[in-house]
């Protein structure tokens, strides 16, 4: 299993129980890990010892062997977790892939457990089955260096386990930082952007209080008024400000005269005399036998008499374009809203800031939870948790239903015996306590 080179390391798949059964070797070829962990080493050199004495039981037992066994049916059950283990491991790497700190977190410390179970029923039964005393004495020397290994095996996935944590939670540490920093800045530049718009407000607003409008002056008499109503008082005296001066001088102004309208032209058409009746016609032509006389020609119609020339009276006056003035409230309305328009876009014509990219993190989902005993539970539950809180628009009827996605084995069932219970009235709350209060560990 293990290269001449101690930086090497030779795996290879794992057998199950019936290719160790029945003798063969596996089809996949075996792989060579460079520089490989302490806990990857104890991990290769327990498979294949699993496979040795697992394959000494079987030539012990012979054709005999009871798979109904409860004994047997131990050994198989902590084996096959341990090749669950392995083949994972072998997967991920013939992969060219990266063993995950979840599954060294949890998967780790079950795999060596499973062993230290397998290495005690399976030497049990090996002794049970030797007759002579001396091999019943070396098979009691070999169960308890199998137990030193798998003790040693347990220490090093609890010492991969604490460094992973450890990486995880200095992880974790960096990200809440730099986003607390983060948070931080977004306030400052909010802050800021909320002087500054108090402090164009407030210009704006000083601005305005400045520019006086002034008041409309009474409308200028029609010519039908009596000369009492007609009275024209004396303009008020010009104000101190600048603008209200030049409005009064642009009402005062003269106005243009409007043009006197012309009388049209008489018609001076020649009139024609009227046209002599037409001749009577021939008498027809008697005898000779020539040519047939021509009909009578219609006669003309009689040309239409000359209209007399339009009256004065009745005469249409040329319309002309009418020359209106602005009457002094629409000129200072017009002149204000201009300067206004032109403070506001003076005052407020400040550049947004360039928009900040924000990169939406993704977390990778925790592993699948089993309900075994020997599956740690607070581990598990705590990726979980942490899964979910980077996660906060998620509702409780989503965040159930995901976690059922995790479960497999017996946890599924209970998750799915939860489901036909409590249906959709379930809560976060009451699920996360029920399932904790169901798989905590001792």
């Amino acid at each position: 299993m293990a290269s001449t080179d101690f930086n090497m390391l030779r795996l290879e798949a794992p057998r199950n129980v019936l290719q160790i059964t029945d003798g063969t070797e596996p089809t996949e070829e075996a792989l060579e890990v460079t520089n490989p962990a302490t806990w990857l080493r104890a991990l290769v050199k327990q498979q294949k010892q699993a496979e040795r004495d697992l394959a000494q039981l079987v030539s012990l037992c012979g054709n005999t062997i009871d798979h109904n066994d409860q004994k047997i049916r131990q050994i198989e059950q902590a084996y096959q977790e341990l090749s669950e283990g392995t083949r994972y491991v072998y997967d991920r790497l013939s992969a060219n892939e990266k063993i995950t700190g979840d599954w060294i977190r949890s998967e780790l410390a079950s795999a060596a457990t499973a062993y230290q179970a397998f290495a005690q029923n399976v030497w049990g039964a090996i002794i049970e089955r030797t007759q002579e005393a001396a091999d019943k004495q070396a098979g009691q020397a070999a169960q308890l260096a199998r137990l030193n290994d798998s003790i040693s095996f347990l220490a090093e996935a609890n010492v991969a386990r604490s460094q992973h944590l450890a990486n995880f939670q200095g992880n974790v540490e960096i990200w809440a930082n730099e986003h607390q920093k983060r948070v931080e800045y977004l306030e400052e530049r909010l802050l800021d952007a909320r002087q500054e718009t108090q402090r164009q407000a407030d210009a704006l607003q000083q601005l305005a209080a400045q520019i006086q409008i002034p008041k409309t002056p009474p409308p200028r008499p029609s010519r039908q008024a009596s000369p009492k109503q007609t009275a024209w008082r004396s303009p008020a005296p010009p104000s101190t400000s600048s603008l209200a001066s030049v409005l009064r001088r642009l009402h005062t102004a003269p106005t243009e005269p409007t043009r006197p309208v012309v009388p049209p032209r008489p018609d001076r058409r020649i009139r024609r005399p009227a046209l002599s009746p037409p001749a009577p016609a021939r008498p027809p032509m008697v005898g000779g036998g020539g040519i047939p006389p021509r009909p009578p020609r219609r006669p003309l119609p009689p040309p239409p008499s000359p209209s007399p020339p339009p009256s004065p009276d009745r005469q249409r006056r040329s319309p002309t374009p009418a020359c209106r003035t602005l009457t002094t409230e629409e000129l200072a309305r017009t002149v204000a809203r201009a300067v206004a328009e032109g403070v506001a876009g003076a005052v407020w014509h400040n550049p947004a800031p360039p928009a900040v990219r924000t990169v939406r993190l993704k977390m990778t989902n925790p592993e699948t939870f089993d309900g075994k005993p020997t599956t740690p539970f607070d581990i598990w539950w705590k990726s979980v948790t942490k899964y979910l809180s980077f996660y906060p628009e998620t509702n409780d009827q989503q965040k159930i239903a995901w976690i059922g996605t995790l479960l497999t084995g017996t946890a599924k069932a209970w998750n799915l015996h939860r489901y036909d219970t409590v249906g959709e009235n379930d809560t976060w709350i009451n699920y996360s306590a029920a399932i904790r209060s169901e798989y905590h560990d001792p």
